[in-house]
């Protein structure tokens, strides 16, 4: 899967998580997206959706060096 195509959706996905101060916060909002993108009219399978998740929570941590 090429991340590059899903850039705009991961960088909304950070910055909305990087607003909630704390871990469970950040975990209630990408369990959200997860039940987003498996909808229409994206429909990605779980692995897809998995790498997604994957790429927003390696900024998170890049971003909170």
């Amino acid at each position: 899967m090429n991340l590059n195509n899903w850039e705009t959706t991961i960088m909304q996905i950070a910055d909305e998580a990087n607003r909630e101060p704390k871990e469970a916060g950040k975990q209630r909002l990408l369990n959200a997206w997860r039940a987003k993108l498996e909808k229409e009219p994206t429909l990605l399978q779980p692995f897809q959706i998995d790498d997604i998740v994957r790429e927003v929570r390696t900024r998170l941590v890049a971003g909170s060096r």
